[in-house]
């Protein structure tokens, strides 16, 4: 919610026009002609209307008027058009802060505009929700503005005490939209999923185009439906659907022979490959073994050598020792008496080890000999089972599944088919049915009424029992006011009188009533409301005691208790009351309170709106 901070005239060497507001109760009062009632054509003025509705000859003189704005949040927003009109300027900052030219907006949306207007700006700054209400009984729809809220919250001197609604103000302002403004002010929902009525012309072209677009699809339909049966097509189809269900079992069956035949290949592939690889090893081993035995032999030839030369030892000339380096003597160490029989045994003894070696490595020969010859023997087996199940798999189980697989396309081919000939029955029949109902459709030009969702009842109940509450503050003639809305007049009826009924000054003060007592409903219930009103003269045409008409019938405490009850006003709103009547001193101390003077001001008194030249 808003409020109002500031009211500002500028002009080129004329001083400034300025008067302040706070939060809470405001009353401006003064004698007439001293342009409080300019400050109310002002607002109305920045709020979008196309001209300034009450032009005094005192502001001929100033070119340009500003409005600064306050919201619950602290911040500021402050708006500045010129009076000869034109767009507005927007500044996100008090009046005094301002530096620049600020943002160019709208007074309001024209056509189909979406560009920024007053509305666009204000309502995000008072957190009120963009909205879409219902313009007419056909459900078209217009977007919520400030203008639409007017009646509720701006209320001059002329409407009042005027016998109109104070939810649908003056005439030649749509009266829907209006009535759906309150039902979003009380419910905080809107009609933005309203589906409207198309007129009747557009929606006989609309029907006429679909005939037309009809009559297209079907044509091509029936001449290719043309004499064929849709129940022969829906039997063939079945026929298919057992035939593929065959079909997809028999290639089912063969996919899990392949499946085994396979897992088979592969297991006597990795059984070859690992007989392959033994028998390589084992080859490797052998060439290895001959190595060692053919190293053996040697060894042998060259003991049977050196045993066969031992008499030949005590020929030999003393030659050093290849040992010691020393002359091999008889006496020598290394020669024993009967040199050459320990030669000769020596010889023996190490001929009989090698050749028990080479008798094991024979044997170790013989073992490697026979495993490769299993092994061989293995890998011709497997490679013979290889051959045959690859001969399994390419010759038989591949035609028979290459055989299903073109049995399985052909039959889902010719079930699309015919699927394809029973969706163009179905579509014919729905064409068909569809034609005969847009016929019928085009044929009734009755006009079509529709019911629309009243005004919430628990909502509304809550804004009656403010409104009563308003009263009782104001010390309405019954002690326990009955207040009720009028859904037809959209109007308070008062202990079962309406409002329309009493003469104007009560009129003015139940008026006052119902914009209090709403904007009190909506900060209670936090709904959409800009948060401040301004009425115009609620008091000027009440009278009391003798004065009082016998259409009025009010009590004479009630205007007492008018100005009462504005002290007490809380901060989170604002109330701005414009009156010719002066206050009681206890009012002017408890609200914010302007008194102009007019021609009969004295020293220190302010004689109006604008300044004196």
């Amino acid at each position: 919610m808003i409020h109002v901070r500031r009211i500002l005239l500028k002009g080129p060497g004329v001083p400034d026009a300025d008067v302040r507001f706070d939060r809470g109760g405001n009353v401006l009062a003064g004698a007439s002609d001293t342009g409080k009632s300019l400050l109310l054509h002002c607002l109305d003025y920045i709020l979008g209307s196309d001209k300034l509705r009450k032009r005094v000859a005192e502001i001929e003189t100033y070119a340009t008027l500003f409005v600064e704005f306050g919201n619950s949040r602290g911040e500021a927003l402050s708006l500045r058009r010129a009076l000869s009109g034109g767009n507005l300027a927007v500044y996100d900052q008090t009046i005094d802060q301002i530096n620049g030219s600020g943002q160019t907006i709208s007074p309001r949306r024209y056509g189909k505009s979406v560009g920024p207007d007053v509305t666009s700006v204000l309502f995000p700054f008072a957190g009120i929700p963009e909205a879409q209400l219902r313009s007419n009984d056909q459900g078209k729809v217009q977007r919520l503005t400030i203008r639409t809220l007017l009646p509720i919250f701006l209320v001059d001197e002329i409407s009042v005490i005027a016998e109109q609604s104070p939810v649908l103000g003056e005439t030649g302002f749509g009266d829907t939209a209006r009535k759906r403004m309150l039902s979003f002010l009380l419910t905080g929902k809107d009609d933005a999923g309203v589906v409207a009525d198309e007129k009747r012309e557009i929606v006989s072209a609309r029907l006429a185009a679909k005939l037309g677009v009809i009559d297209d699809l079907i044509a091509p339909l029936q001449k290719r439906l043309d004499g064929l049966r849709q129940q022969d097509s829906v039997e063939s189809v079945e026929r298919l659907d057992a035939a593929i269900e065959q079909t997809r079992a028999a290639l089912h069956t063969v996919e899990i022979e392949r499946e085994n035949l396979q897992e088979a290949r592969s297991t006597a592939a990795e059984e070859l490959d690992h007989a392959n690889s033994q028998i390589v090893a084992i080859d490797e081993l052998l060439a290895r073994y001959e190595l060692l035995d053919e190293r053996y032999s040697s060894d042998l030839e060259r003991l049977d050598f050196v045993a066969e030369g031992v008499q030949f030892f005590e020929q030999l000339q003393d030659v050093t020792c290849p040992l010691c380096d020393q002359v091999m003597t008889g006496n020598h160490v290394h020669i024993a008496d009967e040199r050459g029989t320990t030669i000769y045994d020596a010889a023996r003894a190490e001929a009989a080890k090698i050749l028990a070696q080479r008798d094991d490595l024979g044997a170790a020969i013989a073992d490697l000999e026979g495993r490769r010859n299993a092994h061989v023997t293995a890998a011709k087996t497997l490679a013979t089972t290889l051959e045959r199940l690859e001969t399994e798999l390419r010759s038989d189980l591949a035609p028979r599944l290459r055989g299903d697989v073109e049995r399985l396309e052909q039959l889902s081919d010719r079930r699309l088919q015919l699927e394809t000939l029973r969706n163009d029955f179905d579509q014919y029949e729905s064409l068909l049915l569809l034609r005969q109902r847009i016929e019928a459709a085009g044929s009734d030009n009755r006009p079509k009424s529709r019911e629309w969702e009243p005004l919430p009842a628990a909502a509304l109940l809550a804004l009656c029992r403010q409104v009563e509450g308003v009263l009782k503050e104001w010390r309405w003639k019954s002690p326990e006011p009955r207040v009720e809305f009028d859904q037809q007049a959209y109007d308070i009826v008062v202990d079962g009188q309406a409002r329309q009924s009493h003469g104007k000054g009560v009129r003015a003060l139940l008026y006052s009533a119902f914009v209090v007592g709403l904007l009190r409903y909506c900060a209670a219930n936090k709904r959409p409301h800009p948060g401040f009103i301004v009425i115009d003269s609620p008091l000027t045409s009440y009278k009391r005691g003798r004065d009082v008409s016998a259409a009025d019938g009010v009590d004479s405490g009630l205007e007492a208790g008018f100005w009462s009850s504005l002290p007490v006003t809380s901060k989170d709103v604002q109330i701005i009351v414009i009156e010719n009547k002066e206050p009681p001193k206890s009012v002017q101390a408890g609200t914010h309170y302007e008194w102009f003077a007019g021609t009969d001001a004295k020293d220190g008194d302010r004689m109006g709106f604008v300044p004196p030249a």
